[in-house]
């Protein structure tokens, strides 16, 4: 039984130790603390694999740190995994006793069989990807998976990492000509064993630290909005760019380079390589990167009674997450989307608008969030909105899909719709501009039509008379609320479609 309706993963893997802290609700699971400490448990393992006494201190401290963090919040389901280095230690038994007896904790050793296959669900859960590989460079094991349609294909466990490569190729400050040769050599004839890999060609999602890093690094240098790093695209040009670029500095300057932490700043030059070797190797186009990796796919397997088996069921996923996250009247939340569709199926018969089944999708999952900001303030619905959802992760979205929704769901005027969309001016064509214009109105009359939340309005008609749009709303109370606002906040559709709006309230 789950107490304090919260749950806990310590994922203890070679280079980082890490908790992350889940909320549980009747319609999924969401973190709220997430707490690492580096302490690089692989390097502690002698040339026998026996973990040193050093390091079994390390990681005690580092658990210890964590049951406190777990005491103050009380939570008491906690799911305790290990990855390489504790799997290769010689003493792992004697370690998983010592620990269980002084701290609590029950360690569960996964193999490289369920690390591959919990990072594997993670993607297909978060991603808006059917087919590809996915790769998780941890500190001592390299996590490679081949999924077709959703499914897991072929999974290997490679026994390299960030920090065992570095320790094995990297003698000096840097990387020497010579050393990146040997490094090279070496991860070719790894992935050489595996036909599956070979030119596969699909995308590759990077699951991990390696990754993030790197596309922190890589949205500083174009400086590119603040969308977060779950779903980012960097083609192979561009880590073969970072690649030379890195190569060639000392540690020293590694760790000057923005965005990239400190404590990986001698580990990102193994990284890189990894990567660009798998996307030769593959002949892949890209890498996307997960911000969801193993810890959320042993929860996930845990938690979720049904998995998304669809590129659309998992955007959904990600959209409920988001409204079960802020909201409190999600009923409410949902008629703006229902009135929505009527209105917008009524448009499309008198030719007012023109929407394809694509954007007509999203237009439904940002009438689902609209005006989500306010859980922070009713004052100032639109910019907290708009703050919210591009600061959040959406599952299953592209970078440019979630600008869209955020940018539909925050509609307050055409001045704020302006300088919200200024950041993403090059990513939209003035089509596109006028398009989100005329959806962000509708949506904002829809939630004016809406205004008490008591679901007045029951059904929308529209029709065309002498050059204006007819809107004959139908409603089952008292509606006089929901005129006064309508009839105040038509005007931005009018403007948007160059079109007159007559409003008739009909109770029923």
């Amino acid at each position: 039984m789950i107490k304090n309706n919260k749950i806990s993963i310590i994922d203890i893997g070679s280079n980082t130790v890490r908790l992350v802290i889940y909320d549980i609700s009747h319609s999924g699971f969401e973190e709220v603390e997430n707490v690492k400490a580096p302490i690089r448990l692989g390097r502690y393992l002698d040339n026998n694999k026996w973990l040193s006494e050093e390091g079994i201190q390390a990681l005690k401290d580092v658990l210890h740190s964590f049951k406190e963090i777990l005491d103050s919040y009380g939570v008491y389901e906690v799911e305790c995994t290990a990855t390489a280095a504790v799997r290769q230690a010689s003493n792992r038994d004697e370690v998983l006793k010592e620990i269980k007896e002084e701290i609590g904790f029950d360690i569960r050793i996964l193999s490289g069989e369920e690390e591959a296959y919990y990072g594997f669900t993670a993607v297909t859960q978060t991603m808006n990807l059917d087919s590809g590989l996915s790769i998780d460079i941890g500190g001592a094991s390299t996590e490679i998976t081949y999924f077709e349609n959703r499914q897991l294909i072929e999974s290997h466990s490679f026994p390299f990492g960030a920090v065992t490569l570095k320790e094995q190729f990297l003698k000096g400050n840097g990387m020497s000509e010579c050393e990146q040769k040997e490094l090279i050599s070496y991860i070719e004839n790894q992935f050489a064993q595996f036909p599956w890999i070979k030119n596969n060609g699909g995308s590759i999602v990077s699951i991990g630290g390696s990754g993030r890093n790197l596309a922190n690094v890589d949205q500083i240098k174009r400086n590119y909005p603040s969308l977060g790093v779950h779903g980012y695209e960097m083609s192979v040009e561009t880590i073969k760019e970072l690649r030379n670029e890195f190569s060639d500095m000392s540690h020293e300057e590694l760790e000057k380079v923005d965005g990239l932490s400190k404590e990986r700043a001698d580990l990102i030059l193994p990284a890189l390589e990894v990567f660009y070797q798998l996307l030769l190797h593959s002949k892949s186009k890209q890498i996307i990167i997960s911000s969801k990796g193993l810890r959320d796919g042993v929860i996930m397997e845990r938690l979720l009674k049904k998995k998304a088996e669809t590129e659309q069921e998992v955007k959904e996923q990600g959209t409920n997450r988001l409204l079960h996250s802020y909201q409190k009247n999600e009923q409410g939340f949902k008629q703006v989307a229902i009135l929505a569709k009527q209105l917008i199926a009524q448009m499309k018969k008198i030719k007012a608008i023109q929407i394809s089944k694509e954007d007509e999708y999203l237009v439904h999952q940002a009438a689902l969030l609209f005006y989500l900001g306010e859980y922070i303030s009713s004052s100032s619905k639109g910019p907290n909105t708009f703050y919210l959802l591009t600061n959040s992760i959406f599952d299953g979205y592209s970078h440019k899909e979630k600008v869209k929704i955020s940018i539909l769901a925050s509609f307050t005027n055409n001045s704020a719709f302006k300088q919200n969309i200024e950041p993403y001016k090059e990513w939209f064509t003035k089509e596109e501009f006028q398009q989100m214009r005329e959806r962000g109105a509708l949506l904002k009359l829809c939630y004016s039509l809406n205004s008490t939340k008591r679901n007045v309005v029951e059904e929308i008609q529209v029709c065309k008379k002498d050059g204006t749009m007819e809107v004959t709303v139908f409603c089952n109370k008292n509606y006089l609320a929901e005129q006064y606002q309508s009839e105040k906040q038509k005007r931005h559709l009018e403007k948007a479609l160059q079109l007159p709006i007559q409003l008739i309230f009909i109770r029923q």
